[in-house]
């Protein structure tokens, strides 16, 4: 007979629905934005789910962070980084179950005597039949494990630029012309401030209009602070002035297992003048934005922005006349990328599905 919950995994389940709606809704009112701070909020809030969640094996775990990882990616599908997030945590339970699976399997092999292996097979051990229900305690204290992967994994998040930077005086090059169309990239400004130490060159900045006019002259202001010559430019010429360019620098908000990627409106244009011209594209980015999912369609990625920005709605006879969108990403596709610049090193982009597979599980591709 199966007895009713007590009082205090009820209040327990409470708190923890409570702190998942919180979180929800956090992420439907962008009040949580950017993949650097969506990915450490999902850290943040995976830890607290860790620690005050009920549950008694590494099974459970898995089937509980699924499921709060489904809500997640449904309630904000291009936030990518938060499905990233939740994917490496259960990849660090898995991680954890085939360890003590191969420790498990090792220990039965070297203790069994041998007269009595024939009759090993005909007993059924709890233990070696599914490790995903091992129990926490003492001994292995899995909820601990997890707690301490979630803080590597939030530490590993905060020292992407420092990693990214060690790799600047490879790639650039003195007295050379750099283009940057994503000017909102706090990774490409990094990267920019640290190479200006021992480089000296110029980077040509898209305005990105309508919607990042505002990000381009902070960005070039800080550039400018830091001694580096900086130049404004319309995007309509970025065609005229691609033959000067020496490399073309590029910000993601996320990575694919395809090797394309999803950045800012007006990068795909960008690339493709590059690739007119062939001019080398980097693309720097931490590995928390690869993604194991695959673009399969391309226009879902896309998000529309306030139209008002292209066409004031004060011209109310043009406004009734024509159909107006404001796309505020561009998907890019492999083709047109040369390397993505990562935390690990550099790789061209038919490599990326090697680094997913090395930190990911397909078990975990689909959350539903």
């Amino acid at each position: 007979m199966s007895s009713a919950p007590s009082a205090s995994a009820i209040n327990a389940a409470n708190k923890l629905e409570v702190l998942v709606e919180a979180f929800i809704s956090k992420l439907k009112r962008r009040q949580v934005t950017g993949s650097y701070n969506v990915a450490i909020a999902t850290c943040q809030f995976l830890m607290r789910v860790t620690s005050i969640s009920r549950w008694n094996t590494a099974n459970e775990f898995i089937t509980l962070i699924r499921e709060i990882g489904k809500r997640i990616t449904d309630s904000q599908p291009r936030e990518f980084a938060a499905g990233n997030i939740v994917r490496r945590v259960l990849a660090i339970v898995r991680d954890e179950i085939n360890l003590n699976k191969t420790f498990n399997d090792n220990n039965s092999t070297n203790i069994a005597p041998v007269s009595a292996s024939m009759f090993q097979l005909l007993i059924t051990s709890n233990k070696e039949k599914d490790v995903g229900n091992i129990k926490i305690n003492e001994k292995s204290d899995l909820r601990s494990i997890i707690i301490q992967g979630i803080r590597d994994l939030m530490d590993e998040i905060q020292s992407v630029h420092e990693n990214i930077e060690l790799m600047t005086v490879d790639l650039i090059h003195d007295n050379e012309i750099l283009l940057t169309p994503t000017p909102g990239s706090s990774t490409v400004l990094n990267f920019l401030l640290k190479a200006s130490l021992k480089r000296k060159f110029t980077v040509l900045i898209t305005e990105n209009y309508p919607n990042d006019i505002e990000l381009c002259h902070r960005f070039a202001k800080k550039l400018a602070d830091a001694n580096i010559e900086s130049v404004i430019i319309p995007d309509s010429t970025v065609f005229a002035v691609m033959s000067r360019v020496g490399k073309v620098l590029i910000g993601t908000r996320s990575v694919f297992v395809n090797g394309g990627c999803v950045t800012a409106a007006g990068v795909a244009t960008v690339c493709e003048c590059a690739k007119e011209h062939r001019t080398p594209v980097f693309t720097v980015a931490g590995l928390y934005k690869f993604s194991p999912c695959y673009p399969f369609d391309r226009n879902s990625l896309i998000e529309v922005g306030n139209s008002g920005k292209v066409v004031p709605y004060e011209d109310s006879d043009l406004v009734g006349k024509c159909e107006v969108t404001n796309p505020l990403y561009d998907y890019v596709s492999p083709e047109h990328i040369d390397i993505y610049i990562t935390n690990i090193g550099g790789f061209s982009p038919n490599f990326i599905y090697r680094i997913i597979l090395d930190n990911y599980y397909t078990n975990d591709v689909d959350l539903s």
